[in-house]
Parts: structure tokens; C-alpha cells; sequence
């Protein structure tokens, strides 16, 4: 199990380009648009697992992002969330895992506020078996807007072992909000998840309106 109440003692022995960050919309570069993510089949999943850090949920589907074809992978969850911008810290962040044909990873996360229950955040609790995994059919596509706005960025995976190469999209008007009672219910099930912001060592970040 990964024991985030030690996380200066995780091994990273890849470079500077970590995450989360902490973004500086003011410090950003200004794109045209929104973030280029479109959904072309539909994000199904399949497989719920209790990690014992968080619920991890496999399936498939198909985006492409920058105009490249990708494969979502699996989607997990961090309470409270991992990015911070402009000193703001929303207390749910999703994670979207994308691979391609070459094995590049893209991660789309969703910056989550309280507001709206929503659910099939609520069939994920309703399906959760403490140390098992369990088949489900679920379909989360719909958390993602039609006009993302946001932040691109090069980073890492946010758990060991850290690896370097990833790319980051960081929604921040995600289509989905949870209620306060599935956050408790997060924080009840899960202690803080939450890698630490990292530095940024002078990496670019671009922002999407």
C-alpha cells in the first residue's frame, strides 16, 4: 500500500519533470480553444478494485487528444485533489488514464467541487467490496464537458514509481460535481491521497479556454 503520510521517502530517480503542480494562471501560456479532448467511443467500464489508497476502476473507450488516438485505460479517484491553481485546492480530483499504441500515458483529470450528487460516483460507492475487486457496467464519458477548459502540461504519475513522460490535461469545469456526503463517505473509506505538489523546474505550462 502506498503510505502517503511518508511521501519524502518515496524513490524518484527520474528528474524534475514531477507531479502534481501547483499552476500560476498568471505564469501560463495563453492557447486558442478549449483543451483539444474529444470523445470518439464511448468510456465503459467493466472492473471495480479496492487498491487500499483509493477505487480503481479498468474499462475501454477511445479519445483523441492533440489529434492523436488514444485508449482510456482506467479511471481513479484523490481526496483531496492533487493539482492546485492560483492557491485553490478543489476536494476531489479524477483521473483519467489514456495509453496509445506506443505506450505514451495521458492522464485527463477532472477538477471536482461540491455541488450536484452525482450518480454513477454513487453506483461506485454502492458497488465497493473492502478488499476485492467486482464486475460492474458503468459508463463515466459524461464527466467530461463539451468545451474543456484548463491546463497541458509535462509530468509524471503521482505514485511510485514516479516515471516521468506523462502528459497532463487539468480540467477545471469538469460535467460533474459530487455532494458532500459521497466526499465523507471518500473520507471515510480512504485517508488523504494526495501526492504534495511538486516543483515546476521551469517546465511550460499552457492554458485552454
Amino acid at each position: 500500500m502506498i503510505d502517503y503520510a511518508h511521501q519524502e521517502q518515496w524513490t524518484n530517480g527520474f528528474g524534475n519533470q514531477q507531479s502534481p503542480i501547483h499552476i500560476q494562471t498568471s505564469s501560463t501560456a495563453a492557447k486558442t480553444g478549449p483543451l483539444p479532448v474529444t470523445i470518439q467511443s464511448a468510456y465503459r467500464l467493466n472492473q471495480e478494485i479496492d487498491d487500499q489508497t483509493t477505487i480503481r476502476l479498468t474499462g475501454q473507450g477511445q479519445a483523441d487528444i492533440f489529434s492523436r488516438p488514444f485508449s482510456f485505460q482506467q479511471v481513479h479517484f484523490h481526496a483531496p485533489a492533487e493539482h492546485v491553481i492560483d492557491g485553490h485546492q478543489t476536494p476531489f480530483e479524477i483521473h483519467l488514464v489514456h495509453q496509445n499504441e506506443i505506450g505514451q500515458l495521458v492522464v485527463v483529470a477532472l477538477l471536482v467541487e461540491i455541488g450536484t450528487a452525482d450518480q454513477p460516483c454513487q453506483r461506485i460507492i454502492d458497488n465497493y467490496a473492502v478488499g476485492k475487486t467486482t464486475a460492474t457496467q458503468l459508463q463515466i464519458d459524461q464527466w467530461l464537458p463539451q468545451q474543456p477548459a484548463g491546463f497541458h502540461y509535462l509530468g509524471s504519475l503521482t505514485t511510485p514509481p514516479l516515471v516521468e513522460g506523462v502528459e497532463w490535461l487539468v480540467v477545471t469545469n469538469p460535467a460533474v460535481t459530487i455532494d458532500s456526503s459521497q466526499l465523507d463517505w471518500f473520507k471515510q473509506h480512504f485517508a488523504p491521497n494526495n501526492r504534495q505538489p511538486q516543483s515546476l523546474a521551469g517546465r511550460k505550462v499552457e492554458s485552454y479556454q
